[in-house]
């Protein structure tokens, strides 16, 4: 098997050559010479022509020793497309504004408070004009980007390098893409295992090879001993661990199996942690004394014996990490004697420095027919019995170096494409004469803005484990999914995107809680998406003091670090993301004001909320921001100032753990009509119902306050995934009938709640003193009728409901509700202690009838 080479090295010139004749860097230039006039139109052609002349010739500069110069030229050419980007955002901010400003005016909605804080930002025009500033700065960057054009193709030209403008009409592309097709590890294996049977056995027989197996252990001798997997990245040693461990559980041979990864930034205490719930069945509160902690997992283990694997265990020689490997050994010490650590690691060093008394095992390379099987098998259809695809497919299998990863990537990518053409023409490509070349190639047949999303997965840490949703509302929020026309729903796009990248193996899937689905990606691919990202994200962990280029656009940290965050980050003005996962330490209220002053440009910020609950007015000024999200539980109420209404590109608000959250002033968030996505308990808003373009709504509290009426929810059948109605007490049957709910057609799971906490009720006539509406509520047993929830829900939850008359949706001769597979009543008051008499067709319900209270 062939050692691996710098993924950095590979296909750069190409790369580089696809991102600049990409249809996003087309886009992007024709949307700036549109704003700048007719004339500019016949520079965007002459431009064009010299952006595919660079494209060739990027791809022969590929090897020539002044890479080094053109990767600084490449630098500077996407900071001004980025430049160019901005610029553009900040137009569309303004056109928004106008239209909004001028929908005030004509509805005559607009309070005079909320007139005034939005004043500063200029007329209330109908008609929307470029600002002559904004202009100027298009301009500018234009002329920019045509000077580094001009002077990287003057550059390459020097190199006589074989590209000229006549031939630049006969480019041939072997590679087909298609805009419409469809298609931390953890101890489970892969479903289809292929050539690891030999393998499987040997490490079991070593397993069970103890001498004076079941004897309790000296304090000379260790109750365990270490055997090694050891291979080159994507060989297959977690897939092969992965089996023996699942052999292993099922035998009961020991009695502790566990499983932890590792990888190259390891904490002692966090891995501790994961051991001792895994040994004890419990789950534990973090320990903050590490020596109590392994305390409590010697305990554990104590005269029993266990099989733990170390996954993916990194050794540099490093003193340190040698150090901190033998204390994460050290509780083991107390187990029973046959208990195995089994490691995989790349460096068969790893498993010597943990007390490997043997050589590791070495990943064998696969015979050529069960490589070519598992080859096929991700490249073909098992119908297809086509022996030209089998021939092809053959010889193609015979480049990839019998490298595991290789043979899901590019079958995968095949898979997709059933052409025998394409096959043919993928067979003469250079980039699949090695296996690491070959990953490149799969990642060239992606589309462009699926490459981008994939770029953008490496922010995130090794082996994280991602979840689909969130990583299509982030890459949304950062403007890489694009739509053909307004009509094209973005999250579909979206979605196809995260399925492009699942089907050719570039994103997969680790684990399957319920139906809740969690995904990872491979070590080998994060170093190809960290190569493709280059210096627009960092990403640094904890315990690791990271130096920050200058212009890294994304940005995560593991935990919050006050000295980085006001030496480095306060600096990158042209920051977009920073993306905080966890932190002990919360932002103080000063270090979150100079955030919002200092980093502008920023789409997507995820952090904890400032000490005082109290957020800066100053967050009005963040034009771009896209996606705000709030972690931790030290705030309990936190009120958004007037100006947050100027937010008008927010999608995604989140404060999950934010108990009370409101607006400073009457209007709410009803004119942010780009909000999706509202997740959090503590949401309390008037006018809910203008943002019609919301997707999820955890909860809506019903009110006798004006703007908070469940006429609110009439026109929000984009609503999906789960929502609670509460305060029904409040309501008129006509107004339940009018808020639409069986249009709701998304949402899967509701929950009807009579009587709202009091805090909601309170929070309410906070900010809505005097417009109280003075209507009494129908009997309960009219409104229950009125609200016919969606006929798709799946699930249906009834609260604190008084009457014994139920609707006749739920206990009619036929339900429209088909597929509803849960009911719960709580806390409801009847006639007797028996439940109503439901819908025959409910006749596979999984029904609770969990406190109901009997009236008297």
């Amino acid at each position: 098997m062939p050692d691996p080479v710098t993924i950095a090295a590979v296909g750069w010139g190409i790369s580089t050559a696809g991102w600049l004749v990409s249809p996003i860097i087309s886009k992007l230039l024709n949307k700036c010479f549109s704003y700048l006039g007719p004339s500019p139109a016949r520079k965007l052609k002459k431009l064009e022509s010299k952006v595919l002349q660079l494209k060739l010739m990027l791809e022969a500069a590929e090897t020539l020793p002044q890479r080094g110069e053109l990767e600084l030229w490449v630098k500077g050419l996407k900071s001004a497309f980025y430049e160019a980007e901005d610029i553009l955002d900040a137009i569309d901010y303004q056109q928004l504004e106008t239209r909004i400003l001028s929908k005030i005016d004509d509805k005559s909605t607009a309070s005079t408070n909320h007139k005034s804080a939005l004043s500063c930002f200029g007329c209330k025009r109908k008609n929307f004009n470029v600002p002559i500033e904004s202009k100027a700065k298009l301009k500018a960057i234009v002329n920019k980007i045509e000077k580094l054009i001009n002077e990287g193709l003057k550059f390459l030209l020097l190199l006589n390098l074989p590209a000229t403008c006549e031939n630049i009409n006969n480019i041939s592309n072997n590679i087909v893409r298609s805009s419409t097709r469809r298609t931390q590890i953890t101890s489970v294996p892969p479903s289809d295992v292929f050539g690891c049977d030999r393998d499987i056995e040997m490490i079991i027989r070593m397993l069970r090879d103890t001498p004076a197996d079941g004897e309790p252990s000296s304090s000379r001798t260790k109750c365990f001993s270490v055997i090694g997997i050891c291979g080159i990245p994507g060989s297959g040693k977690t897939t092969l661990a992965q089996c023996v461990f699942q052999k292993e559980r099922e035998d009961d041979y020991f009695d502790h199996v566990m499983w932890i990864h590792v990888s190259n930034i390891f904490d002692v205490h966090t891995i501790s942690t994961e051991m001792l719930e895994i040994t004890s069945g419990r789950k534990r509160e973090q320990l903050i004394n590490l020596d109590m902690l392994q305390r409590e997992l010697e305990e554990e283990i104590r005269g029993r014996r266990f099989f733990l694997v170390l996954d993916d265990v990194w050794y540099d020689k490093d003193p340190i990490q040698k150090q901190q490997l033998g204390q994460l050994l050290s509780p083991l010490k107390a187990g029973r004697m046959g208990s195995k650590v089994l490691v995989t690691t790349r460096n068969a060093d790893a498993a010597t420095s943990l007390g490997a008394q043997n050589p590791p095992v070495l990943i064998s390379d696969l015979d050529e027919e069960d490589f070519f099987k598992m080859f096929m098998h991700h490249a073909l259809d098992a119908t297809n019995r086509d022996q030209a695809f089998q021939s092809v497919g053959r010889e193609i299998a015979g480049k990839l170096g019998r490298l595991p990863l290789a043979a899901s990537l590019v079958g995968g990518q095949l898979r997709i494409r059933p052409h025998i053409d394409f096959w043919r023409s993928s067979l003469n490509s250079d980039l699949l004469n090695d296996s690491m070349r070959a990953l490149w190639w799969s990642y060239q047949q992606l589309e462009e803005n699926v490459k981008k999303c994939f770029a953008y997965c490496s922010i995130f840490p090794r082996r994280r484990v991602l979840k689909r949703d969130e990583l299509v509302h982030l890459w949304i929020a950062e403007g890489f999914v694009k739509t053909t026309d307004e009509t094209e729903d973005v999250e579909g796009v979206g979605l196809r995107y995260f399925y492009d990248l699942l089907s050719t193996s570039f994103i997969q899937l680790k684990t399957k809680i319920g139906r809740a689905e969690f995904f990872t990606i491979h070590d080998l691919l994060h170093d190809l998406a960290e190569s493709v990202a280059g210096s627009d994200i960092a990403r640094f962990e904890k315990g690791v003091a990271p130096h920050i280029p200058q212009d890294t656009r994304h940005i995560f940290m593991e935990s919050y670090d006050r000295t980085v965050f006001v030496e480095q980050i306060l600096k990158l003005k042209t920051l977009r993301t920073l993306f905080i996962s966890y932190s002990t330490e919360s932002m103080t209220d000063i270090d979150f004001e100079h955030m919002l002053r200092n980093l502008k440009k920023l789409r997507v910020v995820r952090v904890s909320p400032p000490l005082s609950g109290t957020i800066p007015a100053c967050i009005g000024e963040l034009k771009h921001l896209r996606y705000l999200s709030f972690f931790g539980s030290h705030v309990l109420k936190m009120i958004l100032p007037p100006t947050f209404t100027k937010l008008y590109n927010l999608q995604i608000l989140s404060a999950s753990e934010i108990r009370q959250l409101a607006c400073a002033n009457n209007e709410g968030l009803g004119y942010l009509e780009n909000l999706r996505y509202i997740t959090g308990w503590g949401f309390h808003f008037p006018d809910i119902g203008r943002l019609t373009s919301l997707r999820t709504l955890t909860n809506f509290t019903v009110g006798k306050i004006r703007g908070y009426e469940i006429q609110q929810l009439e026109h929000l059948d984009y609503l999906g995934d789960s929502l609670l109605i509460q305060g029904l007490q409040n309501i008129k049957s006509e107004a339940a009938r009018q808020a639409k709910l069986v249009n709701k057609t998304r949402i899967k799971a509701l929950e009807l709640r009579w009587d709202a906490p009091d805090q909601y009720s309170s929070l309410m006539m906070e900010n809505q003193n005097d417009q109280e509406l003075n209507n009494s509520a129908d009997p309960q047993e009219e409104v229950f009728e009125a609200l016919l929830p969606p006929p798709y829900i799946t699930s249906l939850k009834i609260c604190n409901y008084r009457r014994s008359a139920y609707p006749g949706w739920l206990t009619g001769e036929q339900s429209p509700l088909t597929n509803l597979q849960n009911l719960v009543f709580k806390t409801c008051f009847g006639p007797s202690d028996e439940p109503p008499r439901l819908s025959e067709s409910f006749r596979e319900l999984l029904c609770g009838w969990t406190s109901i209270l009997r009236y008297h």
